[in-house]
């Protein structure tokens, strides 16, 4: 009784998200939304058409505050169906239609060393697609249990991709959900949260090894194929950021200088069909930049290398 459809997503290079629909009669539970954009729209309620579901009998869980994960919620608030969401991404699911929530960023892409005049989110998707209307749902912690026809999902919470993710994972069928936690070919975007979220890819590190040793036979995540040897790929993961924390180190040491966050972004290699830092659109250099600070970030409070802020920006060198 589980259905994967693949929702479209609007002028972005992940393309789609897998989005999942446990259906009981006419009720749904249903797994993330997509975008707040007609084409992710026209997608999902078709989905919906087709398997005779009744939003206003349905519950939607979102994994994270991700816009291609939350777009839809507040039109499925209104339209009846109730919304599950942890705590602290909720609350800022809830914010990324507020203009405060993106000045912000705005003033964090000025920290790392973009100029002012460029940190406009505008035409973000992750700001244009968000939801805008306001929306209430009900807060999922560690531990909680969705029992759903014949499934018990068990919530998990893996902060690291954003600062309070949740799994879910339903141990009578080895069943898990992992969000973008964990994903096929390509690897989670491990960003940037600010001060008050403590060392963000340290707390990722510690959500891939929590669930290492669970006996999962099947992995659903949220982009890309279905994933039958979870730790193997949790491997591969953690190999991959052993990779870009020697990478950045050799940055550092190589250049031998102050560097903003921006200029370690730029001297490291990302798959992307650009030649050049220059030719990287707007919301992949916010993507980058955010990547190379919390593996900077890491860095430094592993005392690897040294950090400080002069003028408000931060700068990073060798030790």
């Amino acid at each position: 009784n589980i259905w994967m459809s693949e929702i479209p997503l609007h002028r972005t290079p992940l393309k789609a998200i897998n989005n999942y629909v446990i259906k009981d009669g006419k009720k749904a539970l249903i797994i993330d939304t997509g975008f707040n954009h007609s084409l992710s729209k026209d997608a999902f309620f078709n989905n919906l058409s087709k398997l005779d579901i009744d939003i206003a009998q349905s519950e939607v869980i979102i994994t994270h505050l991700h816009s291609d994960h939350s777009g839809l919620a507040a039109e499925l608030y209104q339209l009846g169906a109730k919304i599950y969401f942890s705590s602290i991404d909720g609350k800022i699911a809830k914010e990324m239609g507020q203009d405060s929530r993106w000045k912000e960023l705005e003033e964090m892409m000025f920290q790392f060393g973009f100029p002012k005049d460029s940190n406009s989110f505008d035409t973000n998707p992750a700001k244009e697609y968000s939801t805008k209307s306001d929306f209430e749902y009900t807060v999922l912690k560690e531990g909680d249990k969705i029992i759903f026809g014949n499934f018990e999902l068990e919530v998990v919470s893996v902060p690291g991709h954003t600062p309070d993710m949740i799994n879910l994972y339903d141990r009578k069928h080895k069943l898990y959900f992992s969000a973008d936690h964990v994903l096929d070919e390509i690897t989670p975007n491990i960003g940037y949260w600010g001060k008050k979220y403590t060392v963000i890819l340290n707390q990722y590190f510690s959500s891939l090894k929590k669930i290492y040793d669970f006996d999962i036979e099947v992995m659903l995540p949220s982009h890309r194929g279905i994933i039958s040897n979870h730790k193997k790929r949790i491997d591969e993961l953690l190999e991959h950021h052993e990779e870009r924390l020697e990478e950045v180190i050799k940055i550092l040491e190589e250049k031998n200088k102050k560097m903003t966050v921006v200029e370690v972004a730029m001297n490291m290699n990302w798959r992307i069909r650009a030649k050049s830092w220059d030719e990287f659109p707007q919301p992949q250099k916010w993507f980058a930049s955010g990547e190379a600070m919390s593996h900077l970030e890491y860095l430094a409070y592993k005392n690897k290398i040294n950090y400080e802020i002069e003028n408000d920006i931060f700068y990073f060198s060798k030790k």
